[in-house]
């Protein structure tokens, strides 16, 4: 009995060891890969590998980081071991098969990957917006917009699924949805790359610019809901009048917060009896912004990309920016 204590506890403590050996090789893996050193992180997955062939983690970072270094065919590889596996990370490990078929044109595959995976992991908002960002390279907005509702119905503050979404409604002519995911996207990411190109898209569709121009690339615009049509003329109206002699000394930004303070009010007003997801997921939410004062330091606030407008407009206005953060933090708490 002793011999056969000793033995087990040896064996143990040998299990024990090659554990932590595989779990520091994951763990100097994963510092190379945040360094941008994707060529040694896949050496340390690797090394893991040699330690415990049938390690999930080591299989899911080798295929994130062949991801990274566009090798589609080893990322396929890995990912397909996690999922075969089917114990942890295997919702991440679909996502990056979808990534890799994506980017090798196999874009029916891909949805068809996230289909499968949201079929087990119905709440995992990265793979409702994998499945619009293919859906939507593929010009197939119906599906892209139904799935990027789902995203930020159980994420409201993931960005790229704003972006995605208010590029979605621009490319089927819905200029009010349009304008509504963008306001909200560069609230959360108000100072990058995407937020110079956002904000030169909000400022295109409150000029009406969205639609189809002889010569172009652009998708034809569709006929604007119904339910949002009257909004889409008052913007229009809104637009037109800038030039009138009581605006036409203005600041465009003052104009750009009056203006769409007024039209957050209109759709708050408009709601009644409405329901759906841009009543009550975007509606609500901008008409009591505008309730509450806020729609002033909302406008300052997104047009940081375009330079220094913002700070300067923040050292007189300090108190204004705080209520805008307070009261934010309070709405976002409902969810």
């Amino acid at each position: 009995m002793k011999k056969m204590i000793g033995f087990l506890l040896i064996t143990l403590s040998l299990s024990c060891g090659v554990f932590a050996q595989e779990n520091n090789f994951i763990t100097e893996g994963i510092k190379m890969h945040d360094k941008g050193d994707y060529e040694g992180a896949i050496q340390f997955y690797k090394k893991a590998l040699q330690s415990d062939k049938n390690s999930i983690q080591a299989n899911y970072e080798l295929a994130s980081s062949y991801l990274a270094i566009k090798n589609y065919a080893n990322t396929l590889k890995y990912a397909d071991k996690v999922i075969a596996r089917n114990l942890d990370y295997v919702d991440q490990a679909y996502i990056l098969k979808g990534s890799a078929l994506d980017l090798l044109g196999r874009k029916p595959e891909a949805i068809n990957t996230y289909r499968l995976a949201l079929k087990k992991y119905k709440t995992n908002h990265l793979l409702y917006y994998n499945l619009a960002l293919t859906s939507f390279n593929i010009k197939n907005y119906k599906e892209a917009e139904d799935a990027l509702q789902k995203a930020l119905k159980l994420n409201p503050l993931h960005a790229s699924s704003h972006f995605l979404l208010g590029m979605t409604m621009i490319s089927q002519g819905k200029r009010t949805q349009a304008v509504l995911a963008l306001y909200n996207f560069l609230l959360l990411e108000p100072k990058t790359k995407r937020s110079a190109s956002a904000l030169l898209a909000l400022e295109d569709e409150w000029k009406n610019a969205g639609k189809q121009k002889a010569g172009s690339k652009t998708v034809p615009a569709e006929k604007e809901a119904d339910e949002f049509g009257t909004v889409s003329l008052m913007m229009d109206m809104l637009e037109a009048a800038k030039m009138n002699e009581t605006n036409k000394n203005k600041p465009a930004i003052t104009l750009f917060a009056e203006n769409t303070n007024t039209i957050f009010t209109i759709l708050g007003e408009a709601k009644k009896d409405k329901k759906g997801f841009w009543w009550n997921f975007y509606v609500d939410y901008f008409y009591t912004l505008a309730n509450n004062h806020h729609t002033e330091a909302l406008c300052y606030y997104i047009t940081q990309s375009r330079g220094d407008t913002y700070n300067v407009w923040l050292k007189d206005n300090l108190p204004k920016m705080e209520a805008l953060s307070e009261w934010y933090t309070k709405y976002m708490h409902k969810f």
